[in-house]
C-alpha cells in the first residue's frame, strides 16, 4: 500500500519530469505544490490539508511567476485570445507528425504544438501552414501548400 507522503512525492517528481516535455514553464509549480503536500502528509496524514497544501501552493507558485517573468525580462506579460491566431500563417518549427505526436510551430512570436489536419500528411520543419483551429494547448494546421504538392515532395 502506497503512503500518501510517497504519493505527493511520486506525484511531485513525475509533474517536475513532464514538465520537460512541456514548451511553457507552469506544470513545474504544480509538482513542487505535491511536494509541500508530502510535507504536510509526513506530519499530519490528513487528506484535507494535503489537499488545500497542493492547491494553495500551486496556484501561489503560478499566480507568482507571471510577475516573476515580467520582472526578469523587462516585459510586458500579454495574454493571449487563441481566436485571433486562427487563420493567421506559421511557421513549422519541428517536423509535424501526427502519428508520433511531434510538432511544433511559430506564430505571432508564440510557440505551440502543432498537428496536421490530416494525420496521414507530415509537414516538413521550414514549411508555412495555416492555423485552422485551436484545440487545447494544441493548434491544427494546414499546409500553405496544396496537399499533392506535398505528395510530390515524398516520391
Amino acid at each position: 500500500m502506497i503512503t500518501p507522503v510517497s504519493f505527493w512525492i511520486i506525484l511531485g517528481v513525475l509533474l517536475m519530469v513532464l514538465e520537460i516535455f512541456t514548451p511553457t514553464f507552469f506544470v513545474f509549480w504544480f509538482g513542487l505544490g505535491s511536494l509541500a503536500a508530502a510535507v504536510v502528509a509526513y506530519f499530519y496524514e490528513n487528506t484535507v490539508f494535503e489537499l488545500l497544501t497542493f492547491i494553495i501552493v500551486s496556484g501561489i507558485l503560478v499566480l507568482s511567476t507571471r510577475k516573476l517573468a515580467k520582472k526578469i525580462t523587462g516585459e510586458e506579460v500579454r495574454s493571449i485570445n487563441v481566436d485571433e491566431i486562427v487563420g493567421k500563417e506559421a511557421i513549422v518549427m519541428e517536423q509535424i507528425d501526427n502519428k508520433i505526436g511531434k510538432g511544433v510551430v511559430k506564430v505571432s512570436g508564440d510557440m505551440w504544438r502543432a498537428m496536421s489536419y490530416d494525420d496521414d500528411i507530415v509537414i516538413p520543419q521550414g514549411e508555412k501552414v495555416v492555423i485552422e483551429k485551436v484545440e487545447g494547448a494544441h493548434v491544427v494546421v494546414k499546409p500553405l501548400r496544396k496537399t499533392s504538392d506535398l505528395e510530390n515532395l515524398d516520391g
